[in-house]
């Protein structure tokens, strides 16, 4: 017959090649676990000013053009919860292309989503938390953008994928010279 450790040896593998496939069958399945949240995202306001980069790493401290988005967000995104579901992470991009680059994706404004309680998110008038700023550092090629939501599920097990949301065209309008007094 057989002695203790192979029966323990045998009833080990068995456990972990019958865990190993759960793992599997959880890993593949949670991306198709249906959820239905509700999200409204509306931009009020584009500005666009001029100033001084405070990059510590930049001696040169060109002058550039930078937007500043003033959005509301409501979203629930409770129903994106569930048993495999770590936490959510949510960021808005600002999409655009450009002649000498074709695909621009600048973040604005993100958020870590813990729990459901902190899933319902109601943002009135809310400014860009990063600066948006172009890498030639003017906007004046920039034809049209778009304020795009994503959302990232982190699962406890499986793949993290991108889930975008809504997207709203606008454009970047030119900075406005300040008049000049005259005495």
């Amino acid at each position: 017959m057989y002695n203790f450790l192979q029966r323990l040896s045998g009833v080990t593998s068995f456990a972990m090649s019958t865990l190993m496939a759960l793992v599997v069958v959880i890993s593949l399945t949670t991306p198709f676990i249906p959820s239905s949240p509700t999200f409204d995202v509306s931009l009020h306001n584009v500005q666009t000013t001029t100033g001084r980069a405070m990059d510590p790493f930049d001696r040169t401290s060109r002058k550039a053009e930078y937007a500043r988005l003033t959005f509301d967000l409501d979203a629930d995104l409770s129903t994106m919860f569930n048993w495999n579901t770590k936490l959510l992470f949510a960021y808005m991009t600002v999409d655009y292309t450009t002649p000498g680059f074709e695909t621009n994706r600048v973040v604005i404004w993100d958020r870590i989503i813990r729990n459901k309680r902190q899933a319902k998110l109601k943002l009135r008038k809310h400014h860009n938390k990063y600066a948006l700023r172009n890498h030639p550092l003017t906007f004046e090629d920039v034809e049209g953008a778009n304020l795009t939501l994503h959302i990232n599920p982190v699962p406890y097990l499986g793949v993290m994928y991108d889930k975008p949301m809504v997207s709203l065209p606008f454009t970047i309008p030119r900075p406005t010279k300040p008049a000049a007094n005259k005495a």
